[in-house]
């Protein structure tokens, strides 16, 4: 059996094989630096609401000889849509209209610097450049540059001229673009969103490429590609999960500790799958294990905790769920938690002398200001009688405890 089929096997099993939490970090090898952490390339997102304002609306011809539209919204942005030569086949109007609200996105307000352009879906064949000179100044460290499609479907971060001091946005196809300002929590919300997306994308490469190996060589039949190509394909794929995946994840832990956890985990799992399929583990691997670690444990996560099951039902403001914490209830019982995303809890208390143990999980949002689910089931008695049930909560953020 080839190396690479005996690859396949153990990606088989690669699910059950992996346990982060338990991994420690060990020795590492040394390898070459590790890919340039890629800020401009964007990738599906979170939906958001828009709200328009047709007063601030300009619409213009372009031909296939090129042309451009431009708009002064009411707060004296500038916007210039400049449509290259070759770039449409026929003439074509476009309409430009001012976004005075955008609800859901991963920013510091809700009314940043963008435009609508229609046609909506409109495709170019050469790169359109959108340029925005906002009306107020927007500090560059916290420009946050994003695109969305449709009338506000998943929001992204969108491509620029990285040269430009001007906001130049390349566009291939219509609908929304803007900018609007964000602070740290806010640009390390547009990274997790864009890390998200790479690694469901990634995931699905993979097994693009390894479940038809796996079918072929299971029923008797030859590998549909070259071994050592196949050990390429998955090769780029890993380096592009630590690319597009890791590395954003890390830069938006140092931005927001809450997502130090997450980027711990997908580092575990990319060392994981690399020391499976007999690669060197990512540059500096355990020096960065270590270090999300300690954000990860210096970080307090505030929120409040809503929800229960039946009789049982808590309104609890918790100030940090990564350690323990207790929930209460008007009906006098206590929940005792042991903290983390996952783990063990008990409760006490209340007018039937209830009392059971049972377990929890965590789902924290991605999305800047967006409420967390928590599930907990397991089993319990009261008044002589015994049970069990699933608990749902919401997890809404909050302002840190003083």
């Amino acid at each position: 059996m080839s190396k690479i089929n005996l690859v396949i096997v153990g990606l088989i099993f690669v699910a059950v094989s992996i346990s982060c939490k338990s991994f420690m970090p060990g020795k590492t090898t040394k390898t070459s630096s590790g890919p340039a952490i890629d800020f401009t390339t964007p990738g599906k997102g979170l939906d958001v609401k828009v709200q328009l304002d047709k007063k601030q609306t300009a619409s213009g011809k372009v031909s296939p000889t090129g042309g451009s539209v431009s708009l002064t919204a009411a707060d004296g942005s500038k916007f210039t849509l400049e449509v290259p030569a070759n770039a449409l086949d026929a003439e074509t109007t476009i309409t430009m209209t001012a976004v005075t609200n955008l609800d859901g996105a991963p920013l510091d307000t809700k009314t940043p610097t963008a435009v609508q352009l229609e046609p909506s879906g409109l495709f170019f064949k050469e790169m359109a450049t959108l340029t925005i000179l906002p009306g107020k100044d927007i500090p560059i460290k916290e420009q946050i540059i994003f695109g969305y499609e449709g009338d506000g479907k998943d929001y992204h971060l969108a491509v620029i001229d990285p040269k430009s001091k001007d906001i130049k946005i390349k566009l291939m196809r219509f609908s929304g673009a803007g900018v609007g300002s964000g602070s740290d929590a806010a640009w390390a919300a547009n990274l997790q969103i864009q890390a998200s997306d790479a690694s469901t994308r990634i995931s699905q490469k993979l097994g693009e490429y390894l479940q038809p190996e796996r079918i072929k060589m299971l029923l008797g039949g030859e590998d549909s590609v070259d071994a050592a190509e196949l050990g390429e394909r998955v090769k780029s794929l890993l380096d592009q999960f630590e690319d597009q995946v890791v590395l954003k994840e890390i830069a938006a832990a140092e931005l927001d500790c809450k997502h130090a956890q997450k980027a711990l985990d997908d580092l575990l799992y990319l060392g994981r799958l690399r020391q499976l399929l007999a690669f060197p583990l990512p540059s500096g691997f355990a020096e960065k294990a270590i270090r999300l670690g300690e954000i990860a444990s210096k970080c307090a996560a505030p929120y409040q905790i809503v929800g229960g099951l039946d009789d049982w039902q808590t309104n609890t403001r918790v100030c940090d769920i990564m350690k323990p914490f207790k929930l209460t209830s008007s009906i006098g019982i206590t929940m005792q938690l042991s903290g983390g995303l996952s783990g063990k809890y008990t409760y006490s208390g209340g007018p039937f002398n209830a009392q059971g143990t049972g377990t929890y999980t965590i789902s924290l949002p991605e999305g800047l200001g967006k409420p967390g689910t928590m599930t907990g089931g397991g089993e319990g008695s009261a008044g002589g009688h015994t049970g069990s049930g699933t608990e749902k909560y919401t997890l809404t953020p909050i302002e840190p405890c003083r």
